[in-house]
């Protein structure tokens, strides 16, 4: 009988074999996380060999990367946009933004990238510097040039706009790291987007002139 496995194996291009490898270690990585899951088990799931796994991702490490740059980094290249181009009221955009992201934490639908690195970057760094130069970082800048745009209007106080963009990310950081870390085992004590809307309700007291 011929091994119909194998065939199949052979008629698949390079492109459909590495997107089989990222569909399946994208669901591999949500159902067990980075450290439990083995390439062995990536492969299988994507139905080809494990040698095959090593050409196109020599490690772990770089089959997350290549996840990142397929889904994280489109949208934060949207985001940086947005951020980049906005020259309208700061508070309303950061109301928008606020609004949407704890709407994703109340309805448990925070994308698998953060919870991962959350739980496992201490025993991985080389996924936490990729995710912090790739994304946190130009998020973070981006973030700090609004409010410096926002202050030169005179819509803002004088003040430090890296520390306003730290001030102001905070407690959108601490809505998500309570949902990562307690999200399971207990209901927070106050919902992600009231708690957010009023943190930017008084953030905008704080600094408007």
């Amino acid at each position: 009988m011929p091994d119909l496995t194998h065939q199949k194996r052979l008629r698949l291009s390079p492109d459909v074999r590495r997107d089989a490898l990222l569909r399946a270690a994208y669901d591999l990585f949500s159902r067990h996380g980075f450290a439990d899951t083995r390439m062995d088990d990536v492969a299988a799931a994507a139905g080809v060999s494990k040698g095959t796994v090593y050409l196109y991702f020599p490690t772990k490490e770089a089959l997350f990367a290549a996840l990142l740059r397929r889904d994280v980094l489109p949208r934060v290249g949207r985001i940086l946009f947005v951020l980049n181009h906005y020259n309208g009221p700061v508070g309303w955009l950061l109301k928008r933004v606020t609004h949407f992201i704890g709407g994703k934490i109340d309805a448990g639908t925070v994308p698998l990238y953060p919870k991962l690195l959350v739980r496992e970057a201490s025993r991985f760094p080389e996924l936490a510097r990729f995710y912090h130069d790739e994304v946190i970082t130009p998020v973070l800048e981006a973030v700090e040039d609004l409010f410096r745009r926002a202050i030169a209007r005179g819509e803002l106080s004088a003040g430090d706009p890296k520390m306003y963009a730290h001030l102001f990310i905070a407690p959108v950081v601490k809505a998500a790291l309570w949902y990562f870390t307690f999200g399971e085992i207990s209901a927070p004590a106050v919902k992600a987007r009231p708690y957010l809307k009023a943190h930017v309700e008084t953030f905008l007291r704080g600094v408007r002139p």
